[in-house]
C-alpha cells in the first residue's frame, strides 16, 4: 500500500513538472516580441504579375495578402526554408466572403480530379494549416472534415481529431503546399490509425519548396491549382521593395505563398 502512494506521488510530482514546463514555454512563447510585418506589395501591381490566374476572385484575394520581406526568414514546421515573399491566405480567410471563393474553387479542384462521388471519402487538413478553408472544402463536398496534429496533441497524444472508420479514404487539403517533411508526417499519422491516403490537394505550390518530392516518397501526389514561379516571385519582391514600409497591417502567414501559374492535376 505505502508502495502504491509512493508511486502515486512520484507520478503526481512528474505530471505537475511536465505542466510547469508547458506553461513556461506558453509564456515565454506570450512574451516573445512580435516580428513586423513584411512590406505589403499594391493589389494593383501584384495583378499585373497574376495575370495567369484564370479565376478573377482567387485572383484578386491572392494579390491583396502578398506581404515581401526584404531579407529571407525561415519559414517551416519540421524543416525550415527560407523565403521572403509570402501569400497571407490564412487573414484572407477569415472574412467569410473570400473563405468562400477559396473554398469553393478548391472544392472544384478536388473533384475534378477525384469525381462528384466522395461517398465515405473524409476530407482532413494539418491544424497549422488553413482549417477554415479546409472544414468549409469538407462542407462542400458533404464529407466528414479530420484535424490533424503534428505536434504535442492532448486526449493522449491522440493526433486525428474528428470521426473515422479504419480502411476509410481521406484526401488532405489545404490552401499552399511547402514543406514535403511535413506533409509527410501529416500522411504517416493518417496511416497510422488505418486511414488510406493517396491524394494530396491545394490551391497553391511553391516550387522553391519540396512538397512535391516529400509526399512522392510517401507514395502520394500531389495535385496544386496554381504553382508559385520563381521568376514571378522575383518580380513580386522587386515591387515590394519600391513600395514604403506599411506602418501596420497583418502578419503574413507562416505557411509562406506567393504568385501563381495554373498547374492542372499534376
Amino acid at each position: 500500500m505505502e508502495f502504491a502512494v509512493a508511486v502515486a506521488g512520484i507520478i503526481g510530482a512528474l505530471v505537475a513538472l511536465v505542466t510547469l514546463g508547458v506553461n513556461v514555454s506558453q509564456y515565454r512563447l506570450q512574451r516573445t516580441a512580435v516580428a513586423a510585418p513584411g512590406r505589403k506589395v499594391e493589389s494593383r501591381e501584384a495583378l499585373k504579375i497574376l495575370d495567369e490566374i484564370d479565376e478573377d476572385p482567387v485572383r484578386a484575394i491572392a494579390a491583396d495578402h502578398i506581404f515581401i520581406q526584404s531579407d529571407k526568414s525561415g519559414v517551416g514546421y519540421i524543416v525550415t526554408q527560407p523565403i521572403a515573399v509570402y501569400l497571407d491566405m490564412h487573414t484572407a480567410s477569415c472574412v467569410p466572403a473570400k473563405r468562400a471563393v477559396l473554398a469553393r474553387s478548391l472544392a472544384d479542384f478536388v473533384e475534378e480530379g477525384l469525381g462528384t462521388d466522395l461517398k465515405g471519402v473524409s476530407i482532413a487538413t494539418p491544424r497549422e494549416g488553413n482549417l477554415l478553408v479546409g472544414s468549409s472544402v469538407a462542407e462542400l463536398l458533404g464529407s466528414d472534415f479530420l484535424m490533424i496534429r503534428t505536434g504535442r496533441a492532448p486526449r493522449f497524444g491522440y493526433p486525428i481529431e474528428g470521426t473515422f472508420l479504419p480502411g476509410a479514404t481521406a484526401v488532405i487539403v489545404d490552401d499552399l503546399c511547402m514543406e514535403g517533411s511535413f506533409l509527410a508526417t501529416c500522411v504517416n499519422h493518417l496511416r497510422t490509425y488505418g486511414l488510406n491516403v493517396s491524394d494530396v490537394f491545394c490551391l497553391f505550390e511553391r516550387m522553391d519548396g519540396d512538397a512535391r518530392e516529400g509526399l512522392a516518397e510517401v507514395g502520394v501526389e500531389l495535385h496544386s491549382k496554381y504553382q508559385i514561379d520563381d521568376d514571378e516571385l522575383k518580380q513580386l519582391k522587386g515591387v515590394g521593395r519600391l513600395r514604403p514600409a506599411a506602418p501596420a497591417g497583418p502578419l503574413p502567414s507562416q505557411a509562406g505563398g506567393g504568385p501563381a501559374r495554373p498547374a492542372g492535376n499534376d
